[in-house]
Parts: structure tokens; sequence; C-alpha cells
């Protein structure tokens, strides 16, 4: 892992390119609802019951981190948190993704609004083991082993 000196964010390739700027998630997070706020920390800890994770606030929005970013929240509204997860392969048949962006047949953004508790069904559950461990790379480890 690299670590930017001027703004401390941790990043998988050395000298990775991305915006400096020192933000946390109380200025994220500055005059969101309640109602919001607590579905945020809801989800939050939901993906802790997979796996430690670092929060990497930017400024518009909050990423997960293990050795890279898996997951992010993009905004909170006042009754639901928009995100997205990344995958290696499309899952249009998941109900709740709004949308999914191919990032050159490599990755597949899927994003989601939550507006309840009960939005993290078991298919979007599974969805965020994947997307954890992509983020620590298993994704990597498996392509190496299956190669001759």
């Amino acid at each position: 892992m690299w670590t930017c000196p001027k703004c401390k964010q941790k990043f998988y390739n050395t000298n990775q390119s991305h915006s400096c700027g020192r933000y946390t998630v109380a200025d994220f997070l500055q005059g969101k609802s309640e109602k919001a706020i607590a579905l945020l920390e809801y989800f939050l800890s939901e993906y802790r019951k997979i796996g430690d994770f670092d929060l990497h606030p930017v400024k518009t929005r909050i990423a997960l981190l293990t050795q890279m970013r898996f997951c992010a929240i993009n905004r909170v509204g006042k009754d639901f948190i928009d995100l997205h997860l990344v995958l290696t392969e499309p899952h249009p048949s998941v109900i709740g993704f709004y949308k999914i962006d191919n990032l050159a047949d490599r990755f597949f953004v899927h994003h989601l609004k939550l507006y309840r508790k009960a939005d993290l069904t078991a298919d979007i559950r599974r969805c965020m083991r994947q997307a954890y461990d992509i983020g620590n790379r298993k994704h990597i480890r498996n392509l190496k082993a299956k190669a001759p």
C-alpha cells in the first residue's frame, strides 16, 4: 500500500492519481437527516460483519477500502443512501441495482439506493461479500491460480 504524503489516503498503486484533500466522514454527513445517517450506520455495521475495512472520505463520497476501494457511499439523501459496489461481473438480475457501469470489462460498478434496512436482501449481501473479496484482490489471486 502507498500512502499519499499530502492527504494520507491509502492506495494500492504507488503515486496513484487522485484529488488530494483532507475530508472527514463528519464533513460528508453535515446537515444530513437522522434517518439517512442511521441507515448509513446500519449499512456499515452490516458490512463490518463481512470484514474489516477503512473509510476514506473524499469531497464527493466515502469509499470503503481494504487493499483497494470496493464500495462507496456516493450520496446521502433525505431518506436514502446511494452507493455502489465494485464487482468483476455484471449482476443485472439482482433486484435493487438501478445502473451497472462497465469499466473496460474488468470491473462492473453496481449502483443501489437503500431506503430501508430490508433493502439489504440476500442477493445484495452476496454481492457485498463479492465486492469485499475484490477489495482484498482475491480476483487477482484467482486469475493467477487459473493461469497455465
